[in-house]
């Protein structure tokens, strides 16, 4: 055989989410969901998950028609080669107790006979995950202002005279003279006997005089300090995953000349392919058609096979 059984079964995980090899068992995947590993940082896309079940054991004819197209031989003889397969699988678990099968994961055989299966990771089987990878999410941190730190911005403010005698004084004026605004225009001979008295009047002499009224009031000085207080606020990081656009080209053939590949390029035109030149390095890579969707350009690559063994796949 041109390719290995495991590397046929890992191709159809892409494609299945079922995949048995017939008296041995059968892989089931599932999908999971992109996760956030809160202790790493890590944050993983969307995967499949890879379970093993040994109870799957009735062929589905799944694998051995893959395997008869693909290595291009009958379905009997694709038959005899996974059955030859399995039981050397078997034995093989059964004498060491692992087993490992490339680009699937370990089986291991428990004390009660029971197959456990682990998951090679180092292969995505989600086509919605293609070309993504896991991400570094760096956690922030952020810095609470403490009460003590808002306490020490408070200053209490501060006069030079806290005498009370000063303010009852100071009321002593200016109670009349709200009063006066109330009174009538008409009252103009009251308002300034009114005045005549109160200009005799010193609200601020003390209850015996012995001293010339040449008091003047205190001045009241306020001081205020003021401490500018600066809020850091920062801002959260997301992490912007940018999906890169695929293009998956099916390659008729490769030419160092380019009159050769245009000779190509026309046969292709004719047998209504969508056929285009894709440069790259030294060769002109003529291709039958181009696809965005890598299950698509899988299944015209098997159809294209039938015609042309040569034919490959080309990822831009």
């Amino acid at each position: 055989m041109k390719r290995t059984i495991e590397h046929y079964i890992s191709e159809l995980l892409f494609l299945h989410d079922c995949v048995i090899i017939p008296n041995f068992g059968g892989f089931v995947g599932n999908d999971q969901s992109a996760k956030l590993n809160k202790i790493t940082g890590v944050l993983s896309p969307p995967s499949k998950q890879i379970l093993f079940n040994a109870s799957l054991k009735t062929n589905d004819g799944l694998l051995i028609t893959h395997i008869s197209n693909q290595e291009e031989i009958t379905q009997e003889v694709a038959k005899n080669e996974v059955e030859n397969y399995a039981t050397k699988i078997i034995k093989k678990l059964t004498e060491s107790k692992v087993l490992r099968l490339d680009k699937i994961g370990l089986l291991s055989l428990g004390k009660e006979g029971n197959i456990i299966f682990l998951q090679d990771n180092i292969n995505n089987y989600s086509l919605d995950s293609f070309g993504m990878k896991a991400t570094y999410n760096k956690a922030i941190v952020r810095e609470a202002i403490s009460e003590e730190k808002i306490s020490s911005t408070i200053k209490n403010i501060r006069t030079q005279s806290n005498n009370p005698k000063v303010f009852l004084r100071a009321a002593a004026v200016i109670i009349p003279l709200i009063a006066l605004s109330y009174v009538s225009i008409t009252q103009q001979d009251k308002i300034n006997n009114l005045y005549t008295q109160m200009a005799s009047l010193n609200p601020f002499e003390n209850s015996i005089i012995t001293e010339p009224m040449t008091k003047v009031i205190p001045d009241i000085k306020i001081e205020v300090q003021l401490t500018p207080t600066v809020e850091v606020i920062e801002e959260e990081v997301v992490p912007i995953i940018t999906l890169q656009k695929t293009t998956y080209y099916i390659i008729a053939g490769a030419f160092a000349e380019k009159k050769n590949a245009d000779k190509m390029l026309e046969k292709l035109k004719k047998w209504n392919y969508n056929t285009k030149l894709v440069p790259g390095g030294s060769l002109l890579r003529v291709s039958y058609n181009s696809f965005t969707n890598k299950t698509e350009a899988l299944i015209a690559l098997h159809e294209i096979k039938q015609e042309n063994s040569d034919a490959w796949l080309l990822t831009q």
